[in-house]
């Protein structure tokens, strides 16, 4: 793949600093743009713009390809701040969608999320297959895909839309599963479980994530493909509770409590698309 110019949004983030340091690292020229400034220092050579999407100050700049990151994440807490997410991760959306039409932007890379496919969709979930959001966030993906489908059609930008799985790694969120397990252990705290904790998740590691990204930047398909971005195989919260336990060497003690309506009980993707048109396949398995 030839040097691009790269708008990165959310780049401060869990995944947008893990995608920033990639696409820099594989030659690329990488503005990082996020409403807050970023955690570590940037990679040398890596241009940082401080911006709120939703206000749409974005730079007079022109780009080869937008990787669309920024967003408010969390299917629980979008319960309680249902317009907050509609307007970072919906509006926000159009009005990068927008500065993409005026800046002549010809490529548009989207996450969008497991999430809206929902608790009644046939297993594994393929990309043609129904959505049903359960929660506002992923009522916000969905609306968002569907701006992003529109501005395809419309305006001919190419748009890839990665419906993220269950994302683990290196610098993840503290609410996450993972992460807010092994801290409770290492702090002799019990593990909150929602439910029995039978409930499965299709986990996909930060690295492999961003090299989806990467692939999608250079795919030459339609103008507008939907990819799932996991790895076809999914594990129980209480596998996830028996890794941490592994990497603190402490029993973990569980605290139950009801399921949220929020959450779906599994979520499984189907890869063939992936695969077949991206040539993606997961490098990093979660394992116990």
């Amino acid at each position: 793949m030839a040097q691009l110019s790269i708008l990165v949004t959310g780049s401060s983030g869990f995944i947008g600093t893990h995608t920033v340091r990639h696409l820099h690292e594989a030659g690329h020229r990488i503005t990082a743009l996020d409403y807050m400034p970023p955690k570590e220092p940037l990679p040398e050579g890596v241009r940082f713009e401080q911006c709120d999407i939703r206000q749409g100050m974005f730079p007079n700049l022109c780009f080869d390809a937008v990787v669309h990151l920024a967003a408010l994440a969390g299917v629980r807490p979008s319960i309680d701040r249902q317009l907050d997410y509609e307007m970072t991760n919906v509006i926000g959306t159009l009005r990068l969608l927008d500065f993409c039409r005026r800046m002549h932007v010809p490529t548009f890379v989207f996450a969008s999320s497991s999430s809206i496919y929902g608790p009644n969709s046939p297993l594994p979930f393929a990309e043609d297959g129904p959505t049903d959001p359960c929660s506002p966030y992923a009522l916000t993906k969905l609306h968002a895909e569907h701006w992003c489908r529109l501005y395809s059609r419309q305006h001919g930008l190419q748009v890839r839309a990665l419906r993220f799985f269950s994302v683990w790694g290196p610098g993840q969120r503290r609410d996450l599963a993972l992460e807010s397990f092994q801290r409770a252990i290492e702090q002799d705290q019990p593990v909150k479980v929602l439910g029995d904790g039978s409930q499965r998740r299709d986990l996909t590691h930060v690295s492999d994530v961003v090299r989806a990204i990467h692939l999608a930047i250079g795919f030459q398909g339609g103008a507008f493909e939907a990819f799932n971005v996991g790895t076809g195989v999914n594990h129980s919260v209480m596998d996830m509770i028996a890794h941490a336990s592994s990497k603190t060497g402490k029993k973990p003690v569980a605290l139950h409590s009801a399921l949220h309506p929020a959450d779906v009980p599994e979520t499984l993707a189907d890869t063939q698309k992936s695969y077949i048109l991206l040539g993606f396949q997961p490098l990093h398995p979660f394992q116990i």
